[in-house]
């Protein structure tokens, strides 16, 4: 394969670049499962909602960092990473029949970022793996739209702006947009969830 000079000489400038914030992406195909499990909210009792679940095969209701590293494989690419990651099953209600229908889930894209050097609560330079037995949650099953002026600072507004999403529309002659809570229209071509901790 030969390069053109332009691509061959960009190469080699970046190449020559040094990375401040490095990141890595952790892309997981389609769920394990759907159940009605949260190991975190509800161990070892069926959730109040379905769950798709992606990572780890040893996912069960009393998952805990112990019974997660037993996993003997992962839907996710990297197979190292016996970590589990869920999300609520969104469904749709079609307004002809009334009936609720799955929303299909095109998988799970998991990045991983440092924040630099000066990130002084992640402890300085380096991405920084999570503790053994760390959990997280994010969300408020309770919300249903922004409250919070984006950028205010508060607590309460970090949180709301933490969850937002993007409806893609790309190829279909309509502009997409990000948006909190659920879409004003058909995103032809998929829902992109970000929830940043």
């Amino acid at each position: 394969m030969f390069l053109k000079p332009s691509f061959a000489a960009i190469l080699a400038s970046l190449a020559s670049v040094e990375v401040a914030n490095a990141w890595f992406r952790l892309p997981c195909a389609q769920p394990l499962v759907q159940e009605r499990i949260d190991p975190i909210i509800s161990p070892g009792k069926v959730s109040q909602h379905l769950h798709s679940l992606h990572g780890g095969n040893a996912i069960s209701m009393n998952l805990t960092y112990n019974s997660a590293r037993t996993s003997t494989c992962t839907s996710c690419a990297v197979t190292q990473d016996l970590s589990n990651y869920w999300t609520p099953t969104l469904y749709f209600k079609d307004p002809t029949t009334g009936q609720f229908e799955k929303v299909p889930n095109g998988g799970l894209l998991v990045y991983y970022q440092n924040r630099g050097s000066a990130d002084v609560s992640n402890g300085g330079k380096g991405l920084k793996a999570f503790p053994p037995g760390f959990r997280m949650i994010t969300g408020d099953p309770t919300k249903r739209s922004k409250l919070y002026t984006e950028g205010l600072g508060t607590q309460a507004e970090l949180a709301e702006r933490a969850i937002k999403s993007s409806c893609l529309r790309y190829g279909t002659g309509n502009t997409g947009y990000d948006f909190y809570g659920f879409p004003t229209t058909d995103c032809e071509a998929g829902l992109n969830a970000r929830l940043h901790m």
